[in-house]
């Protein structure tokens, strides 16, 4: 397969998947390394990381000449002690809000997704659930609604779900009357969309009222997580563990190459050393020599000791420069993902953020939106604006931290080369059109309106993004070195 180097992490989930979930079980023995070759087309090298990696992770054990063996116990048959506490009341209470606003509109959306054949793997999930066995019950019914979230062949909100804490999330006490009433409800749930079709209003109640049935709706229930569980600590460091190392510095110069081309560095301008870049993007200062290393080689800035990084005068550099497709399409699909978590989530927590706005915040949104002079000459400043208020707004600290992340993630657009241009000016100008028509409605304090007309923007923008991404090919270069599907199937 083209780029192994991207392959590993996806590799890694997927087995990480089969084995959690049983498909593997405790014991069994993986394929060979050149049948787990063949079947991902990764090379040798390839296929061995993602063995250290299953094995760092306690899923494996490797021997000399042998094939890895599987470790992992699915059922575990005790409680669980030890570095394992009982939940903070505050912290889950906002892990939970955050999960019903987030979430929920990703199952609706991935169980819209769901073919006729598709349904077969959440049926066995819920046949497999067994109340008399209560930690494989369970642990079985967090697989059941995150195939859901997978479904949406969506990677960033997979790893976003996984990261609130659900999977490590273990019962005191479990109640079998509830759980024989909870899988009925799932398989009376299963059956009915497999017969009938997706009802959207029909999921969103069928959820809430299931919900009921889970030991989350008591309030006498007590958990176990982990001791760094967002449960007990919150969401913390959501950006930092998504990122590879390659992400990392081919971030930084994507990142100075967007801002030569919107003008904010220009021909000759010095730009921050290497300890100002380290404390802007978060990173070592390798990961700084690494970026400007390559933004010399293509001639793009000069550097000398002890005078400092400059922007070349030769700016013919730019049009000249050749970007590896795999970066590209990495901070490609991350910029499309975020985007498509937006358009899907942002309707609930617009109408959340909304709650806490004064008429003189929502005047000032007004006019930093009619303050935009060109909107063509900025890929999408409007949107960003819109989603920086509605950030800043979120109660919930979990949720604000999950939105920083696509916030931030909403501005690679401006680092994928020929994405920053003055096409689409009409499209433009309707989507700052259509963030003042929203803020307009906040400022009446309509927030019901506010929140769908943001919701109808970001679906807009959306589409518009990947129009122009099919448009110079980066939707080919995302597709060529991941495959979404494999992310449920």
């Amino acid at each position: 397969m083209q780029y192994d180097g991207y392959q590993y992490t996806k590799i890694f989930h997927i087995i990480k998947n089969k084995i959690e979930s049983g498909l593997i079980p405790k014991g069994s023995t993986l394929p060979s390394c050149s049948s787990l070759c063949k079947e991902y087309g990764v090379s040798s090298k390839t296929v061995r990381r993602v063995l250290v990696m299953l094995t760092d992770a306690g899923l494996i054990e490797t021997r000399e000449r042998k094939r890895p063996i599987v470790i992992f116990n699915q059922a575990p048959e005790s409680s669980p002690t030890g570095s394992w506490m009982e939940t903070n009341i505050l912290a889950m209470q906002d892990v939970l809000y955050t999960a019903q606003l987030i979430c929920y509109p990703l199952i609706d959306y991935g169980i819209s997704m769901c073919k006729e054949e598709d349904w077969a793997i959440p049926e066995k999930i819920v046949q497999q659930m067994d109340p008399q066995q209560p930690a494989l019950f369970w642990r079985n019914s967090k697989l059941f609604w995150r195939f859901f979230i997978a479904r949406c062949e969506n990677e960033l909100s997979l790893r976003t779900v996984d990261s609130l804490g659900f999977s490590e999330l273990e019962y005191k006490n479990s109640n079998i009357d509830m759980g024989y009433a909870y899988r009925n409800a799932l398989l009376k749930f299963v059956g009915e969309i497999r017969k009938d079709g997706y009802v959207s209003d029909m999921v969103r109640d069928t959820l809430l009222s299931i919900r009921k049935l889970t030991p989350l709706a008591d309030d006498h229930v007590l958990y176990y997580v982990p001791a760094d569980s967002p449960f007990r600590i919150g969401l913390k460091g959501l950006d930092n563990w998504m990122k590879t190392d390659e992400e990392r510095y081919s971030g930084i110069y994507l990142d100075i190459l967007g801002l030569i081309a919107i003008g904010y560095y220009r021909p000759g301008d010095r730009l921050p050393s290497h300890i100002e870049m380290q404390k802007q993007y978060g990173v070592s200062v390798n990961t700084t020599t690494q970026a400007i290393h390559i933004l010399k080689k293509w001639g793009v800035v000069e550097a000398a000791s002890g005078r400092g990084i400059f922007v070349s005068h030769n700016l013919q550099a730019l049009n000249d420069i050749y970007i590896d497709p795999r970066l590209i399409a990495s901070h490609i699909r991350r910029y499309l993902e975020s985007v498509q978590i937006l358009s899907l989530t942002v309707e609930k927590v617009a109408r959340h953020a909304a709650a806490h706005v004064s008429p003189g915040l929502a005047q000032e949104l007004i006019r930093r939106l009619e303050s935009i002079r060109n909107p063509g000459g900025l890929y999408q400043p409007a949107p960003i604006i819109l989603l920086e208020f509605i950030a800043a707004q979120i109660q919930y600290e979990t949720l604000r931290e999950i939105y920083m992340v696509i916030l931030k993630n909403y501005r690679i657009g401006r680092k994928i080369p020929k994405l920053m241009n003055n096409g689409c000016v009409m499209q433009k100008l309707q989507i700052q059109r259509m963030c003042i028509n929203a803020a307009y409605a906040l400022q009446q304090q309509d927030i019901h309106t506010f929140a769908s007309q943001a919701a109808e923007m970001f679906h807009y923008a959306h589409r518009l993004i990947v129009n122009e991404c099919k448009k110079f090919n980066y939707w080919e270069a995302v597709k060529d070195i991941y495959d979404g599907s494999q992310l449920w199937k």
